[in-house]
C-alpha cells in the first residue's frame, strides 16, 4: 500500500483535490503544497497544519512530509510544540517550541518534515506559502497622448548703444631753445 498523499488544489477554479493513493493524481490546478502523512490543508490550500490544529492538540507518534510545489516564504500563523522533542524541520534546520520557520523561503520542491514523539503535546502549527507577486511592472504616472512638439522660442530684440567715439589726446610739441653765449 502506497503513502497518503494530497495536494493543495483547493482553490483552483475547478475546485478540485489531487487525493491519490501512492502518489498526486494528474491535475491541472496550480497547488502550493504536496502532503504526505499526518499534516492537514487549512483553508484554501495555502496553508498547511499539523493534525488536529485548531481544534485539538496534534498526537503522539505523528509525522509528515510537506513538499512545496511553488516557489515561496512561509508565513507562520501559529506554532506551539513541545520544545526539543517534537520539531518541523525545514531546509535542515530544526523548529520547535514557538519559534516557528517565519520568513523562511522555499524553492519548488523543498521539503519540510514533521516529527512528534511518544509525549506532550502541543496546539502544534499552521503555516502558509506567500508565493511572490505576479503582477505587472507599474506604469509611467503620465502616458503622453502624442509626439512632443518641439518648442521654438524667438529671441528679444536688443538694442546696441554705440560707443562713443574715441579720442585721443596728442600733446603739443614742444619747443626748446638754446642758447649760446
Amino acid at each position: 500500500l502506497g503513502a497518503w498523499a494530497q495536494s493543495s488544489c483547493k482553490e483552483c477554479t475547478a475546485g478540485t483535490w489531487s487525493v491519490a493513493w501512492g502518489a498526486i493524481a494528474e491535475s491541472t490546478c496550480q497547488a502550493f503544497w504536496e502532503v504526505h502523512g499526518d499534516c492537514s490543508f487549512a483553508g484554501t490550500g495555502r496553508c498547511v497544519t499539523s493534525a488536529g490544529y485548531p481544534e485539538s492538540n496534534y498526537g503522539d507518534h505523528q509525522s509528515c512530509t510537506i513538499t512545496a510545489l511553488r516557489a515561496g516564504t512561509i508565513d507562520v500563523q501559529w506554532f506551539e510544540t513541545e520544545s526539543v522533542y517534537d520539531k518541523l524541520t525545514v531546509l535542515e534546520l530544526p523548529y520547535a517550541g514557538t519559534a516557528g520557520p517565519q520568513d523562511v523561503a522555499l524553492a519548488v520542491g523543498d521539503a519540510l518534515s514533521w516529527t512528534s514523539d511518544q509525549s506532550i503535546t502541543a496546539t502544534g502549527w499552521k503555516l502558509c506559502l506567500e508565493a511572490p507577486s505576479l503582477s505587472p511592472s507599474p506604469s509611467p504616472s503620465q502616458t503622453p497622448s502624442q509626439s512632443p512638439s518641439p518648442v521654438t522660442t524667438t529671441p528679444e530684440p536688443t538694442t546696441t548703444t554705440p560707443a562713443p567715439p574715441m579720442t585721443t589726446t596728442t600733446p603739443a610739441p614742444t619747443t626748446t631753445t638754446a642758447t649760446t653765449t
